[in-house]
This record gives C-alpha cells, structure tokens and sequence, in this order.
C-alpha cells in the first residue's frame, strides 16, 4: 500500500470517527439532543424534584363470553346426550336441563341453572364448564307429585347474565 492510500484511510477513518460522535444540529443552528440522551435540566428552572412516574393501572381483562350452544329439556340422558325433548312435564318426573355450550377462555368456568315451579325457585345449580369448543353438561330437579303450573328453567353464565329462558306446562298424564 502507498502512502498516499494509507493517508487518504486515516483520514477517512478519523473523519468518520469524528462524525459518529458528532450532535446534528437543526436549521437555526443550535445543537440537537443525541437521540439516546435524556434532557439536561435547564439551571434558570426552580429546582424542583421530578414527580414520580404514576403506575399505569392494569387495564381489564375482558372475560371471553361462555356461548350456551343448545339447551334441551330432556327426560333422561344416554351416552351425554338428551333422550327426548320435552313439551310438557308431568308432576313427580324427573326432568333434565342439557346444555351444550362453548368456554373459548384458557380456565373453568361455571354457568347457573335454576329450575323454578310458578316463578318461584326449587332447585338453584351451579355446573362447571371446563375450556371446550363444545362441552356437554346438565342438570335435573325432580317435581313433586302435586306440582301443577309451570316449570322454568333459566341458564346464566358466571357473570349473571341469562343466556336462555324456557317455559314449559305441567300437566298429569
């Protein structure tokens, strides 16, 4: 290599060098801040201690709604599947609330059943739903001999939030 061609590198080297370092400075010609750098405080503001940092509350998880699929009032259930689907219920039988219903979270989670006989509660449940694209799950109340009237069944997911409403008559046989 020449002399000449290892001045021209040095220079070029310390130029670049020099450069790297340098702070740009803006059309008016005063000096811009470094990218990186953080600001100096200005020695003419009163001296007052930075505020600290407020923490960012936790923004809320929204739940992934439990989606009930399917309800069916059954009198019976064979290989977790309704037998039948009711019209009406007679006094003294037992009847089935089936539910296939969607839980697209990562956790288990319930839904409520409750079985009421003219507007009033009998039987009040809680089933757990595990993480499924389709799980089946359900829950009886027997009636009483002299039960007449209505029988309701009302789903909520765990929220309380009524997914489904079903009305059906009592009637002996």
């Amino acid at each position: 290599m020449t002399s000449s061609c290892r001045r021209y590198g040095t220079a070029l080297l310390a130029t670049w060098l020099c450069l790297g370092g340098c702070d740009e400075r803006s059309a008016d010609g005063a000096q811009a801040m470094p990218k990186n750098s953080a600001p100096i405080a200005d020695a003419s503001a009163p001296n007052t201690p930075a505020s600290p940092a407020q923490p960012v509350p936790p923004t809320p998880r929204t739940r992934v709604p439990i989606e009930l699929i399917e309800l069916t009032i059954t009198s019976g259930i064979d290989k977790k599947e309704p037998v039948d689907k009711l019209k009406a219920v007679a006094p003294g039988a037992r009847v089935y609330a089936h539910l296939k219903l969607r839980n697209r979270s990562s956790e288990a989670r319930a839904v409520h059943v409750d079985f009421l006989i003219n507007g009033k509660l009998r039987t009040p449940l809680k089933l757990d739903v595990d993480p499924s694209w389709s799980y089946r799950t359900w829950g009886y109340n027997t009636l009483q001999s002299a039960d007449s009237g209505e029988l309701e069944v009302h789903v909520y997911d765990d929220a309380g939030t009524m997914l489904e409403r079903v009305r059906l008559p009592i009637r002996s046989k």
